[in-house]
């Protein structure tokens, strides 16, 4: 406990010099000590290192290249052929009101909750330094764009690690109320929006949509040959990136487990626990899920005698926070523009305690339905998921694009038809 109390004490210090030059000079001076430290160990424990390295690169070029390679060259594709614009204008009524955020936020929502992490990310910088999305607008967007996916919360989570269908139903509908409620606390964030859907109503249809995306495919000096080989490009070159911050931080998770210091924070981190009621033994797995999330549910369902609610809610948290391994990989697309990387990971902890609340109202209604109605479909079957060939994964991350692109811009079309109707009516009824 004295410990822990002196590591804050330290944290406020180093806080409240933030602004002096003497805070740069020690950050760099525990960053050169923290690589030093890490080099050394590394080269003290190379099996175990090469190992965990080996893991990072089977676990990036088996599972994230194939289900983020398609998401990555389309949505890049999508905006350069402006698709993107379409969609943000017939979707405007709907996404500005809930987050003060412009229409193409809601592709960007849609495409980040179909592949998960990092995509969302991805696609808001990439806009941002389009200029489509202001500052702030980007910045809020951060907020509740940047989620897991559905296949891994429910089948290589619930189904692959804990072996319970039911659990990936909790995880994921409160980690999507979790990200829409951060959202919407984080529309009042530098708030400056003043309601002209009213004055601007008219403006709102399909003529004025295709016009815009007519207008950007012209602006784009781009041969699709060319806008196809720059996705490709850009695409790839960020999957490595990712690659790389995926083996590193197996690596360092590894060694840190090895020398012993992940489960000295865990012990410290009962305290903690212990005034939430969960149980002691569950410190590593959440310790170990600040770092990285696949590691920390996969300790968390190796953790014998834990209750279902207390797995739901743990499991919930670690994936919503979303670890220091996405947070590296989102800081590094971050960087190349203004927005703020302290922010939005100050957001994802916002999300963990809404996704982590969530799962308390969710779980007492999933346990009657499943009382009541047998196991979806789906959910029986996506264990197959992940005996998927790496070419099958492609093909299939492929399908779920274009069939989350048709549906948005269904989904487009039916409510700017049926917005319009409405307004129509009351129109008419104003002029009588």
């Amino acid at each position: 406990m004295r410990l822990l109390v002196i590591v804050f004490m330290v944290i406020f210090i180093l806080y409240r010099l933030r602004n002096r030059s003497i805070f740069s000079e020690i950050k760099h001076f525990v960053l050169i000590i923290i690589v030093f430290f890490l080099v050394i160990n590394i080269i003290k424990y190379p099996q175990q290192s090469f190992d965990a390295a080996k893991l990072g690169v089977d676990t990036w070029f088996n599972i994230v290249f194939p289900a983020l390679l398609p998401f990555f060259i389309g949505a890049e594709l999508l905006i350069g052929l402006g698709v993107v614009n379409f969609l943000g204008i017939l979707l405007e009524p709907i996404i500005r009101p809930l987050f003060n955020v412009s229409g193409e936020g809601a592709f960007v929502l849609a495409m980040s909750i179909t592949s998960g992490y990092p995509i969302g990310v991805k696609l808001i910088t990439q806009l941002r330094n389009q200029e489509r999305f202001d500052k702030f607008e980007a910045q809020r967007l951060l907020s509740f764009c940047s989620t897991s996916g559905p296949l891994f919360m429910i089948s290589a989570v619930s189904i692959g690690m804990f072996h319970n269908p039911q659990l990936g139903t909790v995880i994921t509908i409160s980690h999507y109320l979790g990200a829409i409620a951060t959202g919407i606390l984080f529309r009042f964030y530098k708030f400056k929006y003043k309601n002209s859907l009213s004055n601007n109503i008219k403006k709102r249809y399909l003529k004025r949509a295709f016009q815009e995306m007519f207008q950007t495919t012209q602006s784009n000096e781009k041969t699709f040959g060319a806008l196809l080989g720059s996705a490709v490009k850009n695409s790839v070159e960020t999957l490595f990136v990712i690659g790389g911050f995926i083996v590193l931080f197996s690596v360092v998770i590894k060694i840190l487990t090895t020398i012993g210091i992940i489960h000295i924070i865990s012990f410290f981190f009962q305290n903690i626990l212990s005034i939430f009621h969960f149980q002691a033994s569950t410190g590593g797995a959440l310790i170990s899920g600040i770092f990285e999330i696949t590691m920390g549910c996969k300790l968390l369902s190796e953790t014998p005698g834990i209750p279902f609610i207390e797995q739901a809610v743990l499991a919930t948290i670690i994936i919503s926070w979303s670890g220091l391994s996405i947070h590296a990989q989102s800081a590094s697309l971050i960087s190349k523009t203004d927005l703020n990387t302290g922010i939005y990971i100050f957001s994802k902890f916002i999300h963990s305690i809404f996704s982590g609340f969530f799962v308390l109202i969710i779980v007492p209604v999933t346990h009657t339905m499943f009382n009541h109605i047998n196991t979806p479909v789906f959910l029986n079957q996506s264990s197959k998921l992940v005996n998927f060939t790496w070419t099958s994964k492609i093909l299939f991350s492929s399908k779920l694009f274009l069939s989350m692109t048709i549906f948005i811009a269904i989904v487009a079309i039916l409510f700017q038809t049926l917005f319009l109707g409405i307004w129509s009516v009351k129109n008419t009824r104003k002029k009588k």
